[in-house]
């Protein structure tokens, strides 16, 4: 199944109709999004007391744009 981000990627005039806001205005908000995303896990791992070594335990299930997770 085809994620939204990506529909909406792949056909950008219908962004208004899908969403209600224009394609540049939506980019700009999961721009947004992301960096305000990664400013949170930034302060989170900050202040978190780590018992297992950083990098190890079970792997997100949801990733940010670009990674992708191999079955």
């Amino acid at each position: 199944m085809i994620s939204p981000l990506e529909v909406i990627e792949l056909y950008p005039q219908e962004s208004t109709r899908l969403i209600g806001i224009k394609y540049e205005d939506f980019m700009t908000l999961v721009a947004l999004a992301e960096k305000r995303h990664l400013e949170k896990q930034a302060e989170i791992e900050k202040r978190k007391i780590r018992l297992i070594a950083s990098g190890g335990g079970r792997k997100a299930e949801m990733t940010p744009k670009g990674e992708y997770v191999y079955a």
